[in-house]
């Protein structure tokens, strides 16, 4: 499984079997033992990997008739403990410097909002050092009484968060909250979706009270509304690539071009019910201009596209 010394893969194994019933202080303790030595989290990996090559091939170990199976697709319900990575069948990789948990709300907060339009950006300096790039048709919460708390309601933004290891810094979409204690990652809220994308340090994600470690380089996608989770590796350089008005998609929906389009270009992009489900791969750069940036997706999926004046659309030839 490893060449790490066996005193070190026990304790991986111990973090492993136990992270479904840590406490907060126990989440603490395991992140510093994974930064503590490369050897830790890579011990750590393997013990993963073991874990999720027996969930997916049980084939390959003695079955243990007192033992119930355990099944880890890679689109997974939240409740499982084994996860793998879409598309690559690595398991995920530990260390936390980002963690998606649920937290509750804490008393006296003065909240106020930073509303983008479609086309808009707009950048966010707070007095703690952390800096937002938030994304058009974007709207965030933050707290007069506490700048290291913000809510993302809508939309997308990029966090570079300044660090302070006795107030990691908070970030809640929806039902979830990403806690940060310093790195660069991206939130993107899109209905009942919710991505996040690391370019720099460590995450943890925790959705519904159980947990993984991701690093840099990983990306997640919580689905609300059916209760899963989909793993996947993300290029560091492309994390937040809207700010330089690039859109990149991996085997995603088509129809999820039309709010990349929207927050960037501030037009609004129609797609035909028979091309929004079509899977789309690739990098678009946009102008900012839907008379070219319309007509340039349209001709990458072999589509029509219509202007009405106010309205773009893009439909079957």
């Amino acid at each position: 499984m490893t060449a790490e010394p066996a005193h070190i893969v026990d304790r991986a194994i111990d973090w492993q079997m136990r992270q479904a019933d840590m406490d907060d202080q126990e989440w603490h303790a395991f992140v510093a033992w994974l930064e503590e030595d490369p050897a830790h989290a890579r011990a750590f990996d393997a013990v993963a990997l073991d874990m999720a090559l027996l969930a997916n091939h049980p084939e390959l170990y003695p079955a243990d008739p007192g033992v119930a199976p355990i099944e880890a697709p890679i689109v997974a319900s939240p409740r499982r403990r084994v996860w793998a990575w879409a598309g690559g069948g690595v398991a995920v990789a530990a260390a936390a410097c980002l963690t998606l948990v649920l937290v509750p709300a804490g008393g006296g907060p003065a909240p106020y909002a930073i509303e983008t339009k479609p086309g808009q950006r707009q950048d966010i300096a707070l007095n703690d050092g952390t800096r937002i790039e938030l994304n058009g048709a974007s709207r965030l919460l933050l707290d007069h009484n506490n700048p290291r708390i913000a809510t993302l309601d809508s939309g997308e933004a990029t966090f570079h968060v300044h660090h302070d290891a006795g107030a990691p810094f908070t970030v809640r979409s929806g039902a979830q909250v990403v806690q940060d204690v310093g790195t660069v990652f991206n939130v993107e809220r899109d209905g009942k979706r919710l991505d996040v994308q690391v370019a720099e340090g460590s995450v943890l994600l925790q959705p519904q009270r159980e947990a993984v470690a991701l690093r840099a380089g990983a990306a997640a996608t919580v689905h609300e509304d059916v209760g899963s989770i989909v793993l996947s590796k993300v290029d560091v350089a492309k994390v937040g690539a809207w700010r330089s008005g690039a859109i990149t998609f991996t085997g995603e929906p088509f129809g999820r071009v039309a709010s990349a389009v929207n927050r960037i270009d501030g037009v609004t992009l129609s797609i035909d019910a028979s091309l929004s489900q079509r899977p789309f791969s690739g990098m678009v750069r946009l102008t900012g201009t839907a008379a070219r940036d319309v007509p340039h997706l349209a001709a990458l999926v072999g589509a029509e596209w219509h202007h009405d004046g106010e309205r773009w659309s893009i439909s079957p030839n």
